[in-house]
């Protein structure tokens, strides 16, 4: 939705300005601005200084020297007399928009732009002759609110200095005016602007040395005007982390960065990356990474997110006979469940090289992250365990013969689904090993993160390929019988819960509103299914299996679409997180902080040590985690000693500061837990996926020293 609307802004002012013939005379001449020129001082030293007073109508805003992703900055064409020349425009400190998603920079009610004019040549005395007034000006803006519209205005500058309420305006907006580095007499001074490690999507680090007194509030990227993610941006108290997109690696940088106290143009060549900080790249060549990777893939199928549907894997390997066809039966099976898993990682792999490449920061269990995908994959799910009950077997319209029998879910079909199934499943979870892996491909080229995808998916499946391949290694597996009948109707029970886990999920990213449309979702499906089961089951016509299967198809498809659950109806109060405010008490009566950068940055300053705790209501490791360590009284009483924090990053639906810090600590997904000692960011602590409780506490006490 963010990129669609990017592309109609986009489409709207290039036709909007192409063929107007005067810009301000779009939809009928109406301006929502209006603007004047007055004269704030004309030294012998520094010239004309010449105020650009513009008056927005309530809701609408023009915008800054940069836009941001849509827009165009205000700009002014003098005409001057032979010998004076206008040096650019000097714009104060803008506000950020956000649309839709799409982020701008500009200003509302009411701005001051100045203009110098100063004789073009070396001159003792730069002050402007009284006797060349008046001077003309052409100001032209974009103003939008609903809509955007570019206007235009023909100034005239009188020689008369401001009067006292222009005086005090000018004054004012004077002081919002970034300063140089070389013009600021305290100690904030650059350490270091590099790129984090990677060919392509990476990160600009902007470093500076003796800043967390100062508290940085925000940045507004100058240079490169393009090729960075204006919605991740994260400011600690000593940096700024600019997410850039895929292929941009600007060899320089400029920005405006804004404190507690005054705001100043910063900027300078990009340098080389630092190999040796904990927070800023992830040690370790390509192919270890990979070995990483293989292992994670395989530790996944202990994970809490792929349990309930590890015994659906068991069963599968015990179906089989023991005759050399019930073995090779076996054999086909299980590559045919692999083939489900790399399935599903390429899809995975594909939407990664969308995304990043249109922008989006994204991670590791992303897709749970919108409340339609959740709600796809619980009536999926649903599927599965009613088809377990016995309510109808999945038996589709195909012609039989060459093309061969349709299996149920012990058949090719069942196996490829079950892949499919177990990968979504997994995708939640982070293993250990896994989070490395993850946390380096992601910095890397698109070839790379489909090449790490790749290796995951030969890791989870490679160990019910060889179980299919040795299957004397499942002796202690009990001969099939009755009890397997009994067994397949467990698991759907098991599945039920998971559809249960899911609509917590909903309820957390789309209120009670979200759940109930699920439960009408799973209603009809149920009811769809049922159909399936008595009108298309075993012996039914291939046209009454063809029309049964197309309308229940097409009425549940709609059904879904027509129930999609609004993203922007999230429970959570976002204002409030976005300042820090939000806080609530375990049981234990640990205080826990809702994560922001402006809570981050304030607790930074004061020199807390800091435990952040990266989660989400879909990850079911993060949830064990929480139970079992978290929950512990001694890590309670750790994180409630005097200087120590303790600050929650919720994940559960889509937040790009959560995302980019994330990634600035090497970690694509959650759990992760990450302990900053006295404010330090250089000294980050970042744990294993798997924590103890002996890890933590010692990890605390490492922190504290």
């Amino acid at each position: 939705m963010r990129w669609i609307t990017l592309l109609f802004i986009s489409l709207f002012l290039f036709f909007s300005t192409a063929f107007s013939p005067a810009r301000a005379s779009v939809f009928g001449g109406q301006s929502h601005v209006s603007a004047d020129l007055f004269v704030v001082d004309n030294s012998s030293e520094d010239g004309l200084l010449v105020a650009v007073h513009m008056t927005m109508e309530p809701g609408w805003h023009v915008y800054w020297q940069n836009p941001g992703e849509a827009g165009m900055p205000v700009e002014i064409e003098w005409e001057l007399p032979e010998g004076l020349k206008a040096l650019p425009l000097e714009f104060p400190v803008p506000e950020r928009f956000d649309a839709g998603g799409v982020i701008g920079f500009g200003y509302k009610d009411e701005v001051v732009l100045f203009s110098r004019i100063v004789p073009d040549g070396e001159l003792s005395d730069r002050s402007v002759d009284r006797a060349v007034f008046p001077l003309k000006a052409k100001l032209s803006w974009l103003s939008c609110k609903e809509v955007c519209v570019p206007g235009s205005d023909s100034l005239q500058l009188q020689p008369d200095k401001a009067d006292a309420v222009q005086q005090a305006l000018a004054d004012t907006f004077r002081k919002r005016i970034p300063r140089t580095m070389e013009t600021y007499d305290g100690d904030l001074t650059i350490e270091r602007i590099g790129h984090r490690k990677g060919d392509s999507g990476g990160y600009l680090e902007i470093v500076f040395a003796g800043a967390t007194a100062l508290g940085l509030k925000d940045f507004f990227p100058l240079f490169p005007e393009k090729g960075v993610k204006l919605d991740g941006i994260i400011l600690t108290g000593k940096s700024v982390t600019v997410p850039l997109l895929e292929g941009s690696l600007p060899e320089k940088v400029e920005g405006v960065v804004v404190t507690e106290t005054a705001s100043y143009v910063v900027g300078g060549m990009v340098g080389k990356q630092s190999e040796t900080s904990a927070v800023s790249s992830v040690s370790g060549s390509l192919p270890l990474m990979l070995v990483f990777a293989f292992f994670g893939g395989m530790l996944l199928n202990v994970m809490p997110c792929v349990l309930p549907v590890l015994g659906l894997k068991v069963f599968s390997l015990i179906g089989p006979d023991a005759s050399e066809s019930g073995r090779r039966t076996g054999r086909f099976l299980s590559m045919v469940f692999a083939a489900g898993v790399m399935f599903s990682f390429w899809v995975l792999a594909g939407f990664v090289w969308i995304l990043q490449g249109m922008g989006a920061q994204i991670g590791w269990g992303f897709q749970f992250q919108s409340p339609a995908f959740v709600m796809f994959i619980a009536a999926v799910v649903f599927a599965f365990g009613l088809n377990l009950f016995g309510l109808f077997e999945f038996d589709a319209p195909v012609v039989s013969g060459r093309v061969g029998k349709v299996a149920t879910h012990h058949g090719s079909l069942g196996a490829f689904v079950s892949g499919v199934l177990a990968t979504t499943l997994a995708t939640p979870c982070t293993a250990p090993f896994l989070g490395t892996a993850l946390g380096f491909a992601f910095a890397q080229p698109s070839w790379v993160v489909f090449l790490f995808f790749t290796i995951i998916a030969v890791g989870m499946a490679f160990p019910y390929v060889i179980l299919a391949w040795h299957p004397s290694w499942l002796k202690f597996l009990p001969k099939p019988g009755h009890w397997m009948y009994i067994f397949k109707q467990l698991m759907g029970f098991v599945l039920v819960g998971v559809v249960v886990w899911l609509a917590s999920i909903l309820n957390a990213q789309s209120g009670g509103d979200g759940v109930l449309k699920l439960f009408m979702l799973l209603l009809i499906l149920a009811f769809a299914l049922w159909l399936f089961g008595n009108i298309a089951g075993h012996g039914a016509s291939f046209q009454k299996k063809l029309m049964t299967w197309g309308i229940g198809l097409l009425a549940v498809i709609g059904v879904y679409f027509f129930l999609i659950p609004d993203e922007t109806s999230v429970k959570r109060d976002v204002g409030a997180a976005a300042e820090g405010n939000q806080s609530y008490i375990d049981k234990n009566g640990l205080v826990w902080r809702d994560f922001s950068p402006v809570l981050l940055d304030a607790l930074m300053q004061e020199k807390k040590t800091v435990f952040l705790e990266f989660t989400a209501d879909w990850c079911l490791t993060c949830k064990l985690l929480e139970a079992s360590v978290l929950s512990n009284r001694s890590v309670s009483d750790a994180l409630q000693r005097p200087g120590v924090a303790a600050v929650k990053a919720d994940w559960t639906t889509r937040d790009d500061a959560v995302t980019a810090l994330l990634q600035r600590f090497g970690r694509s997904g959650v759990p992760l837990f990450v302990i900053i000692p006295q404010g330090d960011m250089e000294r980050a602590i970042v744990l294993p996926e798997v924590v103890t409780v002996d890890m933590l506490l010692s990890a605390l006490r490492e922190a504290q020293a």
